[in-house]
């Protein structure tokens, strides 16, 4: 299956499969779709004291490396 990298609107890139007409992240920018959905909800709203991660299929590995950063 053909795939290609495109530029998203926050300038971030997305993987592009044109046989399903399908981006692996929003086209509104994969950057700003793992900083909301990941980190903004997930990470910094969890209320226990510690935190274990389990990423389960890990693509690209943005999510985990948002994470990182966020953890320093």
């Amino acid at each position: 299956m053909e795939r290609s990298i495109q530029l998203t609107a926050d300038g971030s890139s997305t993987i592009f499969v044109p046989e399903l007409n399908q981006h692996y992240h929003s086209t509104h920018g994969a950057l700003q779709e793992s900083m909301h959905v990941f980190i903004e909800a997930g990470l910094k709203n969890h209320q226990a004291k510690q935190l274990s991660i389990l990423e389960i299929g890990f693509g690209t590995g943005l999510n985990a490396w948002l994470t990182a950063i966020e953890a320093k």
